[in-house]
């Protein structure tokens, strides 16, 4: 049963019709009907049956034709849930069942269907009382007498009409399904002139719009009085009712005006064209559409909407991507088809009084109304257009008339949508209140078209998601193009085929069709796509091409598939948004994970209709194994998909298939007689054009070509084409006479033509190299791009040319993309042993790719922009990218791998772009989120470098220069992925400042001016990205949850820190040492083990939920269902029902053999692996093999173990084991006590793999992709895990790794070894990219050496002294101490507590620092300056003030009054004000609720202080309290009128405080200045940090001082 409220009291009637209300707002809203809500109710047992809304259920149910109302989908419910016809419900329904309905339920229905009364009335007596919100208002039926005839039945019914709140409530949502705001009570504001202002006006601007509202006005009106009713700013609705609409919450709203008023003598001479300029123009120039990329809805009212017409036609020439962003138009009113002249030119002469220039524009006939049509009809495809028309005369002069009559005011197009208003041309536009009928239809039409943009942008941002860009159809649309008129028909009659298509349960799912090259496979696939679709099936397809490398990719290929059945199933939608929304990046280069991901989970189980995938040339993907290997095999009949495979019959393939077996797939062949009729066909017509009068020399022709073509589509079309150009009989003849059979000696007559001609053979020959070796087509302007840059020339007709030099060898298709005729003449170019001056040398022409790509990455485009002072010249924004752009970008390192490394000109180039325009390539990079690209290119230039310094000395500074930018773009990715994708502009002059001081990126961002960074060691790259030092204490558990990382301690505390920054969050003690932890998934819950007692925690509250026994050597914890399991080495589950108050129950014992009636086992198990996605356990006991136990039949399944030679399962001792997690990959990991790493197949007890690598523990990531294993000496290893291939090794210390985790998301390692957590992001984990074969990984030289670091003090406290005198700092040793404000270095010394520092303060009137320390001592020491041998420096001189605050609570921070007098001492539960001078406290303040808090002194005010006080601000004169402003933001420190502080994703951040002084100011926005590394904070609870006076960011990092100069003086 559905999750419904269980606080409504009995009886509350009110509470049940809003909760109604709130049915009725998921209704999707329509002009045509009204929103209704209905709740189905148990009256006795005070339970929520079933619930219904409008349209809910799906229409038109057998015997029931219609929509589905609100009632009636409460009854739908119930009858599903007991398997019985709605009309039979009267049977289950409970004695006392009631009914909510938030309007009078329907007595007659338009559509003659059954009413709702009806369907009451029809289950007898079974519902007793209805409740009803309001009446059905009379928009559609008139007279609705529902309650009349329920009553005359005996139903009673009572109206809830006396609550005025709870009834406008209902006409909000009723309306149409969102709720309308009412306006507010806002008087005239008075303009002068209610007409409005002219141009374009901003109405309303949220902070994150989705799209944009353009309101134009018509003839006589104004950009605010024809929106209005009255001249009050009540009525403006745009401006007043829309953003209070919570359906237009995301709308930026504007109207425009223009010169109108005719009738005060104007004479202007505007006419349509030119005002649609004006607009175009306003909306071309205005800053809110140019720094943003939303939809635009334009709506305009009588000639407006020829405006919004001619603007949006002008755009489509002068600005494309303003026009591309126009989504829907909306016409009020507007003359589209003009009118007969004496008509419409009278009726507009009668409201007008006289007629400007444009009048006579809507003269029916006019040129400037024909050319507007005519035009707009070629644009209008892509939009949504409503043309509302109104069916009241208007009164003009004392006569009534229709302004624009219906056939005038609407376009007759297909798509349009027409409305008839209950309105004259005056009204149609301008409404008394928001629930006028008339508003409701114009705002609910609105809605509609917001919700379709939304749906829109949805896909265009899944599209995103998964990396699909372009049309995923546009291959199969080249195909389709050049099939014949009834080709390939002969594949309807084979029974395989007939087979396949009916889907019967006894029928594969698999079809593969295979055939030699040049047989029409991949045309046969476009015709079985339009077959499959005839039949009403969704059809998703993909060509594959091994030309073109971002389609021979199997991920390529999944991803595609999974955004086309996304785009037309929404079950599938819907879960892969939630997936994007849950996981966010998604590896797009690893194609086991995609199919985990994205088919196994959600497409797969949540498809709502039957699917066909059409897959094109498998042998052209480059590694199609993994799909036919195993992928393929989980696609059974009940997956509701049909898979249609072509390729050739290569070795592989067939092995693979033979391996699915005949019960998953068919195979098919494409034979010479299949294709015969068609190549008939294909000669006979392409023959007729040949041999126009002589029907014998025809019939010869064409029989001689057929008997050549032996099948080939492409050899026919081939030699059809070089006939085409015989201009003679003869000539055709010979042509026919020496033609040659076969591809090779076709392609070799094409080159033997091309070298023949007098000119081009060099554009020829570039052409070739380009289209033969592009890691993806180029259209013809890219092409031409490249080959300006290559050639030093213009081309300014380079289609012509491709197809006059090289149409034999190179086609273009419908998508204007360059490619080969086909793959095989790629592979005759390349083939080494052809001797032809067109012969394509790979390396040489991959060089010669490099080249050009670098010479325009090097280029003044990408220039990097300039610096002035610590500013920028001008702000970055995106780049501009065209095609050629995008391809250099994403290409120039895969042709330099392939390059030949000896050619000094690409190295030369490579040098030049890193150190010229390498950041504007990061800033490309991150600005499409594509951080992948850099972990990729970085590989590829560390295997240019290895090849270039074998011809070269490794120590050439262009050489090493490479080498450098391969690590430090890996890093950068890793390190900053988050600061780049928010501010991609940020990686010019903020990133590099935090990177290491011997990075090239570090070198090459300081040459102009920009942040710096000082105080902090020498340090260098490092994978590591935080660890968290316990000090003496030591760490023992460990697990990551959703959100969090928590550390278990010998101590008995369990600490929690943030995913992101490593900052803590909280501490739980559990009282002794902690041995498991574990999060339950989606919940606030976590457990905690020890050897006597098992904790249940709300880790966000700190509450301790249940205190549970411990289980005598508690081996295992997890969440399993409603149920914690914890295993114990007595082999017993003890189990807990955390829905039933954690009660304990019943012990679940296991064996390691089948039950033969025997006690269990005495034996402890040696290792243990509980798998909850699997439902099953694996456990190691000594001088046994694994045994397989069943958690959810509780039963002995099998046993496994690696094999030895004999083929016996070993039985030798085990250390580890692990289940992988992925539920669709069942696989055990064992590792065990000889050094064997071992890979198995549990259940079918199969060794899969196996390595000698000795690990001790194992961790596998969420997605099972990885497998990490930590042995002796410290040594963490990552592999694949169903291959154990060797992706990444780090050593930091000899201490033995006692635990490893993955985070949810798999993209970092976190390790326990002493008193030390390490977090680590290695960049294998970040892209995936190391199955890629051509980008995997050299463990041998990525292996990191890392040292664990040196125990050192931290700073746990900071304060500035003025002037830059210096920064004071309290460490964890109790030390107060002295540091340089310029260079973070430390000075001295000053005096010391005996505990940890835990706040500071610096008292500047009388040269005095205030400390306080964990025991609550507060010392108080007066500063002197002394010179010394050094300089002048300060010296702690005498100590005034020494004492114990004993309030039970540790001192959270201390604020010394300006001028010295006072001093405030705040602790969790109180706060104190103590006098300095007499050393005596005043008074405290003592809380019951322990707020948080925060003190500052007023940064323009010495007589008040700021307390932030959880989302609250409150100012204090010294003594007392006034509330005063809200804010959302963490503490931070005041800088002038600033308030500085840092963000949860660790940027630093201002927001103004002007808005401090007025009572009810709210913070909407600030000011995102720079990035700090997470590191820099990991293991802190809060982050140390200040701000000078001269703006310098000071923080505490560890036990060093970091000061970020210039880093305010930048702001996103």
């Amino acid at each position: 049963m559905a999750s419904h409220p269980t606080t409504i009291a009995p009886g509350d009637h009110k509470a049940y019709m809003r909760y109604a209300v709130e049915q009725a707002r998921l209704s999707p809203p329509s002009p045509s009907k009204f929103c209704v809500g209905a709740v189905l109710v148990d009256a006795d047992k005070n339970e929520i049956l079933s619930t219904g809304y409008s349209e809910e259920l799906p229409r038109d149910r057998p015997g029931d034709p219609g929509s589905t109302h609100a009632e009636h989908c409460c009854f739908i419910k119930i009858a599903d849930r007991y398997g019985i016809h709605d009309f039979d419900i009267a049977k289950v329904l409970p004695q006392n069942t009631v009914l909510y309905t938030t309007m009078e339920p329907c007595n007659e229905r338009l559509s003659g269907n059954r009413t709702c009364v009806e369907r009451i009335l029809g289950l007898g007596d079974a519902i007793k009382v209805v409740y009803v919100g309001i009446r059905e208002p009379d928009t559609f039926i008139k007279r609705n007498e529902g309650i009349k005839r329920l009553e005359d039945a005996g139903i009673k019914v009572v109206v809830l009409d006396d609550d005025p709140d709870l009834r406008a409530l209902i006409l909000d949502d009723t309306a149409g399904g969102e709720r309308l705001s009412r306006t507010s009570n806002v008087v005239d504001d008075g303009l002068a002139d209610a007409r409005g202002p002219l141009g374009l006006n901003l109405l309303h601007a949220p902070s994150e719009p989705l799209f944009d509202l353009v309101f134009v006005h018509g003839p006589g009106g104004g950009s605010r009085r024809t929106w209005s009713m009255t001249d009050s700013i009540n009525h403006y609705w745009p401006r007043e009712w829309l953003p209070k609409d919570p359906a237009f919450k995301n709308a930026r709203i504007h109207s425009f005006g223009y010169a109108s008023n005719w009738t005060k003598g104007n004479d202007s001479c505007l006419n349509i064209h030119q005002i649609g300029k004006s607009l175009l123009c306003e909306l071309s120039t205005s800053l809110h559409f140019a720094n943003s990329n939303t939809a635009l809805i334009l709506i305009g009212h009588s000639m407006g909407g020829l405006v919004i017409k001619k603007a949006y036609m002008l755009a489509h020439h002068e600005n494309k991507a303003l026009a591309d962003r126009v989504r829907a138009m909306y016409f009020l009113g507007t003359p589209h088809r003009g009118s007969d002249e004496t008509r419409l030119l009278k009726n507009i002469l009668k409201v007008t009084s006289s007629a400007p220039a444009y009048v006579t524009s809507l003269i029916r006939g006019s040129a400037a109304l024909q050319s507007i049509n005519e035009e707009f009809r070629h644009y209008s495809a892509p939009l949504e257009l409503w043309s509302f028309y109104e069916t009241r005369k208007l009164r003009v002069r004392g006569l009534r008339t229709l302004i624009v009559d219906p056939e005038a005011a609407t376009l007759g197009y297909r798509e349009e949508k027409q409305m008839p208003m209950n309105a004259d041309h005056r009204s149609i536009c301008k409404f008394h209140n928001p629930f006028d009928q008339n508003y409701i239809i114009i705002r609910n039409s609105l809605v509609s078209t917001a919700r379709v943009i939304s749906q829109r942008d949805s896909i265009q941002r899944l599209a995103s998601y998964l990396g699909v860009t372009g049309r995923p159809d546009e291959d199969l649309l080249a195909v389709q193009d050049v099939r014949a008129q009834g080709t390939c028909a002969w594949i309807l009659k084979k029974r395989y085929y007939a087979d396949w298509k009916a889907g019967r349960n006894d029928s594969p799912a698999v079809l593969w069709v295979d055939g030699k090259p040049g047989t029409g496979k991949s045309v046969l696939a476009g015709f079985v796509v339009d077959d499959v679709k005839q039949s009403g099936v969704s059809c998703s397809c993909y060509l594959f091409k091994h030309s073109d490398r971002s389609k021979s990719r199997l991920s390529a290929c999944l991803r595609s598939l999974a955004f086309q059945m996304a785009s037309v199933d929404p079950g599938i939608q819907d879960a892969l948004c939630q997936l994007k929304d849950d996981r966010g990046l998604l590896d797009h280069d690893n194609e086991r994970n995609l199919w985990r991901t994205l088919f196994s989970s959600n497409i797969l189980k949540r498809a709502t209709i039957p699917h066909c995938w059409v897959i094109d040339a498998l042998d052209e993907c480059t590694n199609f194994a993994p799909f036919l290997d195993s992928m393929l095999s989980e696609v059974g009949t009940s997956a509701r998909l049909q898979i249609f495979i072509t390729s050739r019959e290569t070795p592989e393939i067939c092995r693979l298939f033979a391996s699915l077996g005949p019960f998953q797939h068919i195979q098919g062949h494409i034979s010479a007689e299949d294709t015969l009729p068609d190549i008939e066909r294909i000669v006979a017509e392409r023959c007729q054009s040949f041999f126009n009068d002589s029907k014998e020399s025809r019939g010869v022709l064409e029989k001689r070509i057929i008997e050549k073509s032996k099948g080939s589509f492409l050899w026919t079309v081939l030699v059809l084409d070089e006939l085409s150009t015989a201009f003679s009989e003869e000539e055709i003849k010979r042509v026919i006479n020496e033609v040659p059979r076969g591809m090779d000696h076709l392609y070799r007559r094409a080159l033997d033509t091309m070298a023949a001609a007098a000119r081009g053979k060099v554009l020829a020959k570039a052409i070739l190299t380009w289209v033969t070796c592009v890691v993806r087509p180029l259209t013809v302007r890219g092409l031409e791009c490249a080959l300006e840059i290559d050639l030093k020339d213009k081309f300014p007709r380079l289609g012509e040319i491709i197809r006059t030099l090289c149409g034999q060898l190179v086609t273009i298709d419908s998508s204007d993309r360059v490619q080969m005729v086909h793959d095989t003449a790629r592979e005759f170019l390349l083939n080494e042993s052809l001797n032809s001056e067109f012969a394509i040398r790979s390396a040489e022409a991959h060089t010669r790719i490099a080249r050009v790509c670098l010479e325009y990455l090097t280029g003044p485009e990408l220039k990097p922009p300039r610096m002035e002072g610590r500013q920028l010249r001008h702000p970055p924004q995106p780049i501009q990218r065209n095609e050629f752009l995008t391809y250099s970008c994403e290409t120039f390192s895969s042709h330099l791998v392939r390059a030949d490394p000896t050619a000094d000109h690409a190295l030369a180039l490579v040098d030049e772009f890193l150190k010229l325009n390498i950041l504007t390539w990061i800033q490309i990079a991150a600005e499409t989120r594509k951080l992948g690209l850099m972990i990729r290119t970085a590989e590829d230039l560390r295997t240019y470098a290895s090849l270039c310094m074998v011809e070269r000395s490794p120590l050439r500074p262009d050489n090493q220069a490479v080498r450098a930018w391969s690590v430090d773009l890996k890093r950068v990715a890793a390190k900053f992925a988050d600061a780049l994708v928010a501010s991609p502009s940020s990686i010019y002059s903020r990133i590099p400042a935090f990177c290491p001081p011997d990075s090239a990126i570090h070198a090459i961002g300081g040459q102009g001016k920009r942040l710096s960074v000082t105080g902090l060691p020498a340090f260098s790259w490092d994978d590591r990205l935080s660890c968290l030092d316990f000090g003496a204490r030591q760490t023992s558990a460990l697990c990551y949850g959703e959100e969090f990382l928590a550390v278990g301690l010998r101590g008995g505390q369990v600490v929690l820190y943030h995913l992101l920054s490593c900052q803590e969050y909280r501490t739980l003690s559990h009282g002794e040492a902690v041995l498991h932890l574990q999060f339950r998934e989606h919940s606030d819950m976590l457990a905690s083990c020890g050897l006597r007692t098992l904790h249940v925690w709300n880790f966000r509250t700190g509450q301790q939920l249940h205190r549970l026994g411990s289980p005598q050597r508690c081996i295992g914890l997890v969440f399993y269902d409603n149920l914690l399991m914890a295993a114990s080495n007595q082999n017993e589950f003890h189990c807990w029902d955390l829905d039933h108050e954690a009660a304990e129950q019943a012990k679940r014992p296991w064996r390691h053999g089948p039950d033969d009636g025997s006690p269990p086992p005495s034996i402890a198990p040696a290792a243990l692996s509980i798998a909850t996605s699997h439902r099953m356990m694996a456990v190691a006991y000594s001088g046994k093999p694994i045994t397989i136990w069943d958690l959810e039949q509780n039963a002995y399944y099998g046993s496994c173990g690696k094999k030895l030679p004999s083929g016996s399962t070993s039985t030798h001792p085990i250390v580890a084991l692990l289940f992988n997690p992925n539920p669709r990959i069942e696989l055990l990991a064992a590792s065990y006590l000889d050094g064997e790493l071992v890979i198995i197949d549990p259940f079918a007890d199969r060794e899969i793999e196996k390595q000698r690598v000795s690990c001790h523990t194992l961790a596998a990531s969420p997605d099972g992709r990885f497998l990490a294993g930590a042995g002796a000496k410290g040594i963490i290893q990552i592999f694949e895990f169903d291959t154990l291939r060797v992706l990444y090794k780090v050593r930091t210390s000899d201490l033995l790794v006692k635990k490893l985790a993955f985070s949810r998301d798999g993209v970092n390692l976190a390790d326990l070894r002493g008193s030390q957590c390490n977090i680590w992001m290695p960049p294998v984990l970040l892209t995936g990219a190391t199955l890629d074969d051509a980008l995997s990984v050299d463990t041998s030289s990525t292996a990191g050496e890392s040292t664990a670091p040196k125990r050192t003090t931290k700073i746990t406290a900071m304060t500035l002294m003025p002037a830059k005198e210096g920064i004071l700092c309290g460490k964890d040793d109790g030390s107060v101490s002295l540091y340089d404000t310029n260079s973070g270095d430390h000075i001295a010394q000053l005096y010391s507590h005996k505990t940890t520092v835990h706040t500071l303060q610096w008292l500047p009137g009388k040269h005095t620092v205030i400390s306080t320390c964990l025991s609550n001592r507060v010392l108080v020491w007066s500063l002197e300056k002394v010179t010394r041998a050094e300089g002048k420096t300060w010296v702690a001189s005498a100590c005034i003030l020494n004492v114990h605050v004993g309030s039970g609570s540790t001192i959270q921070n201390v604020l010394p009054e300006t001028h010295g007098e006072r001093l405030l001492i705040s602790t969790q539960k109180s706060d104190h004000m103590w006098n300095l001078n007499g050393g005596e406290e005043e008074f405290s303040v003592t809380y019951n609720d322990y707020p948080t808090r925060r003190w500052l002194q007023h940064p323009r005010s010495e007589a008040h202080v700021v307390c932030f006080k959880e989302q609250t601000v409150h100012i204090h004169r010294w003594g007392h309290i006034a509330h005063v402003v809200g804010i959302f933001h963490r503490q931070g420190a005041a800088r002038r009128s600033k308030l500085v502080f840092l963000d949860d994703r660790s940027w630093v951040c201002s927001i103004d405080l002007y808005g401090l002084e007025t009572e009810e100011a709210a913070f909407t926005s600030y000011t995102r200045h720079f990035f700090v590394p997470y590191d820099w904070f990991a293991g802190t609870r809060s982050p140390i940090g200040a701000v000078t006076s001269y703006g310098d960011v000071v923080f505490a990092k560890n036990g060093d001082v970091a000061v970020v100069q210039g880093g305010l003086d930048y702001a996103d």
